[in-house]
């Protein structure tokens, strides 16, 4: 749909052109009638369902109606400028260039359908952003102190108490990255939180409308790490990141059971939470930190790590080589693997990967592989923007089967070991 309104609009600048150079003449009136005829067009396409009102029209939007009101003003003035063909064509690339600009969001996002949540509870969502007093933020020099806003998203109108589960991003995610996962989720009687972890993510935007990019120094590092061989330098980059983020969800973990220990009868989410059944997740880096901060908790039930190096398994190196944690991993543990991760994962360090010998040596593990996926296959993301999440690493399995897959074995696995659900029963390879 983006790319193909963007042709109609070169194609009607272009006929305007030829006809401006051919009759010598600006055609300001034809021009402002037809500017008017496509905010008119736009608006009733929307009516008709070819697409949705979004952030990926909302450039578009503006600049059709900036032109329109220009067009009404020349209409009304009955002006016409003199022609001059240089400034028609500074015209044109102007205009291409433009409207190149504002179809962008379009093209990359997709205008899609979710997938459809399995329970039976209606959700809602809210938002919160709590600063933590014990930390000053090390990416801004005012000495601020860090804040962190969380999503979260639960079950509308249920009676008792639910378990919760808290989700934590990737490198450069965001804290909507799985929300068909945390709709599923919640629609089965789940409160979820997710983490915006400021400057890790690619933005955060919090209660006050505040919105923080990824520090460019943090980038920056992890794309050195991810294209060098430097086994000891790596170790303390990635754990100055682990500790980042573990520290933030210390203190999210904490906030949220000392609010839902408070809450009053009329406090939606946290009056709803049950804190004696917790369980964390989180994707890459994410699921690294919380697989950590399972280990170091004696309030989290059950942990699932989407696609993630347990990099807290990692206690320093020796001599070149990696030394392990071998105190055995004490939470029911779900490991979930893209097929190149795990590949890449056995061909370089075979069964003393972190994970593998976390596995082996948990109270309780799982593990399970998908065939032809990549890293964002575990997110929402190859479903709204394939050709963004392909630049950072999809596979070709198809998309929307993984997110789905991945999605019900969560809750399958969730049910288990927050709900006493039946045990459960998942084959390796999907």
């Amino acid at each position: 749909m983006g790319i193909a309104t963007f042709i109609v609009l070169l194609v009607i600048e272009v006929f305007f052109l030829a006809w401006t150079i051919k009759s010598k003449r600006n055609h300001s009136q034809e021009k402002s009638v037809t500017r008017i005829a496509e905010l008119a067009l736009f608006f009733i396409l929307l009516i008709a369902g070819a697409f949705q009102l979004s952030f990926r029209w909302y450039m578009l939007l503006t600049i059709l109606v900036i032109q329109s009101v220009i067009s009404v003003i020349v209409l009304v003035k009955k002006t016409e400028k003199p022609y001059k063909a240089g400034k028609s064509i500074r015209r044109l690339i102007g205009g291409i260039i433009l409207y190149a600009f504002a179809v962008v969001p379009a093209v990359v996002f997709l205008q899609y359908s979710p997938p459809t949540p399995t329970g039976n509870f209606d959700v809602a969502q809210a938002k919160y952003t709590w600063v933590d007093s014990s930390r000053i933020e090390t990416f801004t020099d005012t000495g601020e102190n860090r804040a962190l806003t969380v999503d979260f998203w639960y079950p509308k109108n249920i009676e008792g108490k639910v378990p919760l589960v808290v989700f934590s991003h990737g490198a450069f995610g965001y804290s909507g990255s799985n929300q068909s996962t945390f709709v599923n989720l919640a629609s089965n009687g789940y409160v979820v939180a997710s983490i915006g972890h400021t400057y890790h993510a690619f933005f955060t935007k919090d209660i006050s409308g505040k919105i923080a990019i990824v520090n460019m120094g943090f980038f920056n590092n992890v794309m050195a790490v991810n294209d060098r061989d430097d086994i000891e330098q790596d170790y303390y980059d990635s754990h100055e990141w682990l500790d980042l983020r573990i520290a933030d969800e210390h203190f999210i973990l904490n906030t949220i059971i000392a609010d839902a220990k408070t809450a009053s009868i009329n406090d939606s989410i946290f009056s709803i939470i049950d804190i004696e059944k917790i369980g964390v997740f989180g994707h890459s880096l994410g699921g690294a930190s919380f697989a950590q901060v399972a280990r170091e908790r004696d309030d989290i039930d059950a942990i699932i790590n989407l696609d993630g190096s347990m990099l807290g398994e990692e206690l320093g190196v020796k001599n070149g080589v990696m030394i392990l944690n071998n105190t055995p991993y004490p939470v029911p543990l779900l490991n979930v693997y893209a097929e190149d991760h795990y590949r890449n994962a056995m061909e370089l360090a075979g069964e003393d990967y972190e994970n593998f010998y976390a596995s082996r040596n948990a109270v309780c593990s799982y593990e399970v592989m998908f065939k032809n996926a990549g890293h964002m296959n575990f997110t929402d993301l190859p479903l709204f923007s394939p050709a963004l999440a392909k630049l950072l690493d999809t596979g070709t399995i198809d998309a929307r089967y993984c997110i789905e897959k991945t999605n019900s074995i969560i809750l399958e696995f969730f049910n288990c070991y927050l709900k006493g659900g039946q045990t459960p029963n998942f084959d390796w390879e999907y």
